[in-house]
């Protein structure tokens, strides 16, 4: 009984605000799904949790290295990505709550400098060899481009700033039938490993071939709290 609450109390301070995590990078050459040459790719997402609804845009850049950048009404995150999806350096700025600072990774560290939540922050963040991904809608495009059936990543809770490990599972490929043709989606579903694992889920869904971030659902907070769910605007 005693084991079972402590269980509980750990799976409470791992909820997903990894959401973001989520959200917010050149592959190998031999795992890069079939995607446009194109030097830029633009996609717009409505995000709902319980009575709140915003529109969020998600804009990719290719040069040396793809930069994702995220925008939202207050927040800007700037996701850099290196090859295998990895992420290398993560800005965000949110004017709502005086959060302006860099994470970048060296090795098996990641440093986190600047301001968070209006105080200053100089934090070092230990972790193994398992690669960081901390704009999973882009970065599980490695994962679907592979023949692997999961794979386990580093990503950092945006509103702790505390380092999770996290398992991605390919699930089943659906089909959804829109006014104008038929989408095939993979799904993915995303769990803490470990013993916290049956606390905390998330599921994505991407487009195939292209590997398109279409859709997220997942909690927004501790046990109780409204759920979070992200889709893609068709423009």
């Amino acid at each position: 009984m005693k084991l079972q609450k402590n269980l509980s109390r750990l799976a409470i301070l791992v909820w997903a605000p990894i959401l973001l995590a989520v959200f917010v990078l050149v592959p190998i050459a031999a795992a890069a799904p079939a995607m446009p040459m194109t030097d830029e790719e633009i996609h717009h997402y409505r995000e709902v949790t319980g009575t709140t609804s915003e529109e969020v845009c998600w804009h990719l850049t290719r040069g040396d290295t793809l930069i994702l950048t995220y925008t939202s009404p207050t927040e800007r995150h700037v996701t850099t990505t290196g090859s295998g999806y990895r992420t290398i350096r993560w800005q965000v700025t949110d004017t709502a709550d005086g959060t302006d600072f860099v994470a970048e990774r060296s090795e098996d560290t990641i440093v986190i400098k600047g301001r968070f939540k209006g105080e200053p922050i100089h934090q070092r963040l230990d972790i193994d060899d398992a690669p960081w991904y901390q704009a999973t809608s882009l970065s599980l495009r490695g994962l679907i481009a592979s023949n692997d059936s999961h794979r386990v990543f580093w990503t950092i809770r945006p509103d702790t700033l505390t380092p999770h490990k996290i398992k991605a599972v390919k699930k089943e490929i659906e089909t959804v039938a829109s006014e104008e043709n038929q989408k095939k989606l993979q799904h993915i579903r995303l769990r803490t490993t470990g013993m916290l694992a049956p606390f905390w889920k998330s599921d994505y869904w991407f487009t195939l071939p292209r590997g398109i971030f279409q859709r997220f659902e997942g909690p927004s907070g501790p046990p109780g709290s409204p759920m979070t769910v992200v889709t893609r605007l068709d423009r």
